[in-house]
């Protein structure tokens, strides 16, 4: 995490943007260079998830019901008048390159 922290907001951009790039490219790349697959195997079934247990369909919906009800606390919360937000952009400067 230390990198995170040191890394300046016009690299974290361009990297951004490099990253947008090769997702949008990566599709074309892979048409041109496509082989057909063979097929199949018949006898192989496909993986697929499992089924979900009647244990596991009530602990979705316990949890469900949790975050719900923190939800309903957090919403609820009154605060103070004059109170500072939570989150606060603050420009940074732009630091010199040194070359």
């Amino acid at each position: 995490m230390e990198v995170l922290r040191r890394m300046d907001r016009r690299r974290f951009v361009r990297l951004l943007a490099a990253g947008a790039a090769a997702a949008a490219a990566a599709p074309l790349t892979g048409a041109r260079a496509a082989k057909p697959r063979p097929a199949a195997v018949p006898d192989r079934p496909t993986q697929t998830h499992r089924p979900l247990t009647a244990a596991m369909v009530k602990e979705i919906e316990v949890q469900k019901k949790s975050v719900a009800d923190m939800l309903k606390v957090v919403r609820a919360y009154k605060l103070p008048a004059g109170s500072p937000p939570a989150p606060i952009f603050r420009a940074m400067r732009a630091r010199r390159r040194e070359r």
